[in-house]
């Protein structure tokens, strides 16, 4: 796939890729794949005004911005991005009258009709809700964006953010200014943060061990311990099989203070050497009834996915020493020996109930399914750790949001990027409701509660797909709108 001028145009090479192998199964060979095949002349800047394969997203917790980060995996351009979409902007948008389809959008009129059909969903140009004074240039290949409050829940926002090809991770805080929103980094004046900002070694030292390559989905604890946790998603040598360790309250910031090599299994059948892991969740603990190995509550308990191993792994921390301490495998589903060597087999995963629910709920890419885990303990405080359900999705599912709506059923959605589907799961029956068709990529999901909409950050397509969640509208689980044009 290659992208010019937001249009969207196919690269056969990479489209192929990406069909086969799976989004976050080979980010890494895509991003060459595409850069190599699709890619010609030097990178230029970036435009900071602009959704451009964007991977990652975050909604402030005052629901006034969606945080964005552009990838730039294709290497087309010499950075990522870090852009903010003003939802004040966009829900005006959403309200006013809209053009007719094929009407250049203007300030007044963002959003044309797609067809003369009321119900066809509205599309809206980026452009006109995001602001160049909020963007940040990245390094290239920015993931997901994980949000920390380093001083407490009322405390201003941090931001952290993986980088895949540049095997970096930026952090970025979030300051009060006259306009509701100002990005802090050290950035100098074409955008760029200081190396401060940037980490990239153990130690946040050069002269110590470099960061792994392709860094995945960083996790932030939920538990009142100060770390953040990263995957690293595919690795071929020794110790590239790594989970980091980020301590959030060093002297000067957040500091790598752990990098466990070798930490993930790789593909049992097909003698594949790829070995990484793709995401982590984190149990409750409670002090009347603690697992065993969180020392009455002390340490956290924390699983992550394997990526070439069909199951996960169970790991704790070391408080005292900010290092990680490894624990058990749990394998989860049978391996079909026909599948092929690159194919990845686990995905996402998160707790239905991340304050006090022992339902654990994991994304298999392959097969493409969704299984829930009893996580309950059993006589010697252990997880027995039990698949007692699964369900068959879409193809090539990888990210999961869960939504909790006061009142009704809960749902898990799932973005099957091969697909470009969304599957939705109700929790209470585990099984398929519905299955809602989204533009091309789908990665991130963003629920957004007091709206009662779903944001689908679709890569491919350079777009964000807006579908309703409240159950009384006629439009339940329909896409509402698309930021993003197409031509």
């Amino acid at each position: 796939m290659t992208w010019l001028g937001g249009a969207l145009r196919r690269c056969d090479a990479t489209r192929m890729t990406r069909r086969r192998t799976g989004w976050w199964g080979a980010a890494a060979a895509a991003a060459l794949v595409a850069q190599v095949a699709c890619n010609s002349g030097e990178p230029t800047p970036p435009d900071l005004q602009r959704l451009r394969l964007p991977t990652g997203a975050l909604l402030t917790p005052d629901g006034g911005w969606l945080m964005v980060a552009n990838s730039n995996l294709d290497q087309r351009e010499d950075a990522s991005t870090l852009v903010a979409i003003d939802m004040k902007l966009l829900d005006a948008a959403l309200r006013a009258t809209h053009s007719l389809p094929g009407a250049t959008p203007s300030a007044a009129h963002p959003c044309r009709r797609t067809a003369d059909d009321d119900l066809a969903p509205l599309e809206c140009d980026p452009q006109l809700f995001i602001a160049r004074k909020h963007a940040l240039r990245l390094p290239s290949g920015a993931g997901n964006i994980a949000l920390d409050r380093p001083s407490g829940a009322d405390g201003p926002l941090r931001l952290l953010i993986p980088s895949s090809i540049a095997q970096t991770i930026t952090w970025v805080d979030v300051v009060p200014s006259a306009d509701g929103l100002s990005l802090a980094c050290g950035q100098l004046g074409d955008g760029d943060c200081d190396t401060d900002h940037v980490l990239e070694y153990l130690a946040n030292r050069p002269d110590q061990t470099r960061l792994p390559p392709d860094p995945a989905r960083i996790f932030i604890d939920r538990g009142g311990f100060r770390y953040a946790y990263l995957p690293h998603l595919k690795g071929v040598k020794d110790g590239e099989s790594a989970i980091t360790l980020i301590a959030l309250d060093a002297e000067y910031g957040p500091k790598i203070t752990d990098i466990e090599a070798d930490f993930y299994r790789s593909d049992p059948i097909n003698g594949n050497t790829f070995a990484g892991g793709f995401a982590v969740a984190q149990r409750a603990c409670d002090p009347a009834d603690p697992p065993a190995d969180t020392r009455n509550c002390t340490r956290p308990m924390l699983y992550t996915t394997h990526r070439f191993w069909p199951g996960m792994r169970l790991f704790t921390v070391f408080a005292g020493r900010d290092t990680i301490i490894p624990g058990a495998d749990q394998a989860l589903v049978g391996v079909n020996p026909t599948q092929s060597a690159d194919r990845p087999f686990m995905a996402d995963l998160a707790f239905e109930d991340p304050e006090t629910g022992e339902r654990l709920l994991v994304v298999h890419t392959t097969p493409p399914s969704l299984s829930l885990v009893d996580t309950r303990l059993d006589d010697d405080k252990n997880p027995i750790n039990r698949q007692i359900a699964t369900v068959s999705l879409c193809r090539n599912p990888n990210v999961m949001a869960i939504d909790r709506p006061a009142v009704g059923e809960r749902l898990a959605l799932v973005s099957c990027y091969s697909d470009d589907q969304v599957a939705v799961v109700g929790l209470g029956a585990f099984q398929v409701i519905d299955t809602i068709e989204v533009d091309d990529g789908p990665n991130e999901l963003i629920i957004d509660d007091a709206r009662r909409r779903l944001y689908v950050v679709n890569t491919l397509a350079s777009s964000i797909d807006i579908v309703e969640l409240d159950r009384l509208s006629p439009d339940y689980l329909r896409v509402l709108a698309r930021v993003g044009l197409r031509e």
